[in-house]
């Protein structure tokens, strides 16, 4: 017969594991591990971004607005290969963490509190980077990190939890690295491959060529220009083409350029890129008659070949304001020749858009293509996208006799 004080002893040890069992009970009871669980499980599919699967858990219908937005988030056709390349790195640095003991259930509603923590990849990407392998460079190194803390709200639905308040902001703080912007700076320098700067007595060019296209960036070009080593005339618009910036200054409110040295540098997001200088001498845009007896009445047989510039093919525009041509001639013209010839612009039903436009006279500077031909360029600039449709540009020559005539299509 075994004694009282084992008895006891026993009893005693029930008793305790009983207590440990209800005070679990009272902690975590069924409804609060249900909640834990629906958290755990709507945490876990935001982490995949999985746009079915959390929708599935949320109250949302499928054609809601909520399930529209995350689809077109989640969606990798929507972003660049480098954009995709960032989001999956941030992506792979989120962790969360479950407050169990923020839950709370009433009847058929509850609440949780999930913390993520995740890269701070603003900090990460504090400095100017040139690519997206020095992104991810950065991101892997990155120590620093930010925590997001939003509100889990359930209700019941048959044996269900489903989560209610998939608007709430903390969903898009957490997605937020989906809408951040890159804004890589490309080595340009490294990307340079000729550039030439020139002038007259009334214009200082400065074209800087490419070996990439660089199209992707425009808007983030300026120039400055500098007369005998002062700055004149700060952050002027640099135009880009393909591969192809030109930048363009016409001197002071009378229209002339004094003599002196000009420097202009040309800069990317406000960091200098490449800079050209350029001696201009008094009556600089009057050189030295290439031909005997001066003007050319008609330029016809000079005309080598012609070109629609920075196009997207020959003859064919993109959501351009601006339609370019080039003339190339088999000898340099001088610049009364060149300020003779003059040009229109007629839309599809013959109207004259533009009329005695007069040319850009880069020829007069000896710039010539691969074959040694000069050539003048001609811009037509509507100040606003074309409306798509063909366009008839007619050259004439000094005399007013028409020297040539071609069309291009804007899309």
């Amino acid at each position: 017969m075994k004694s009282n004080g084992l008895r006891k002893a026993a009893a005693a040890a029930l008793a305790g594991t009983m207590a440990l069992s209800l005070a679990s009970c009272m902690l975590f009871g069924p409804n609060k591990q249900e909640i834990i669980d629906a958290a755990d499980e709507f945490a876990g599919a935001l982490l995949k971004q999985d746009a079915g699967k959390i929708i599935k858990l949320t109250n949302e219908k499928k054609d809601s607005d909520a399930a529209e937005a995350l689809d077109i988030m989640f969606d990798s056709s929507m972003y660049t290969d480098e954009q995709n390349k960032f989001i999956d790195a941030v992506s792979d640095t989120i962790s969360y963490e479950i407050d169990e003991k923020s839950v709370q259930v009433s009847k058929e509603e509850a609440s949780v509190d999930v913390v993520f923590t995740m890269v701070d990849y603003e900090k990460a990407l504090d400095d100017d980077l040139s690519d997206i392998d020095a992104v991810l460079d950065a991101i892997d190194d990155c120590d620093d990190t930010q925590d997001i803390e939003i509100t889990f709200e359930f209700e019941k639905d048959d044996d269900a939890w489903l989560l209610t308040n998939i608007n709430d902001k903390g969903f898009g703080k957490l997605f937020d690295y989906y809408l951040y912007e890159l804004n890589l700076t490309p080595a340009l320098a490294s990307l340079i491959d000729e550039y030439d700067c020139y002038g007259g007595s009334s214009y200082v060019y400065f074209d800087v060529f490419f070996t990439d296209d660089i199209s992707d960036y425009d808007g983030l070009f300026t120039f400055d220009v500098y007369y005998e080593g002062q700055l004149i005339d700060p952050d002027e618009e640099a135009y880009v083409y393909d591969t192809y910036i030109w930048c363009e200054y016409y001197g002071d409110d009378s229209g002339e350029v004094p003599a002196g040295e000009y420097t202009l540098v040309l800069k990317y997001d406000d960091v200098e890129i490449v800079s050209g200088s350029t001696e201009i001498e008094e009556n600089a845009a009057t050189p030295t008659e290439t031909y005997s007896g001066g003007v050319h009445d008609d330029l016809t047989s000079l005309v080598q070949y012609v070109d629609w510039w920075a196009d997207d093919g020959y003859g064919v525009y993109t959501d351009t304001a601006i339609i370019e041509y080039d003339i190339f001639f088999s000898d340099e013209l001088t610049y009364d020749d060149v300020v003779s010839i003059t040009f229109n612009i007629y839309d599809e039903s013959g109207a004259t858009i533009g009329e005695n436009l007069s040319v850009y006279g880069s020829n007069i500077s000896g710039v010539t293509d691969d074959d040694g031909n000069y050539y003048t360029y001609l811009a037509y600039d509507n100040g606003s996208t074309l409306e798509p449709g063909t366009y008839y540009i007619e050259v004439f020559n000094p005399d007013g006799s028409t020297l040539l005539t071609d069309y291009c299509v804007v899309e």
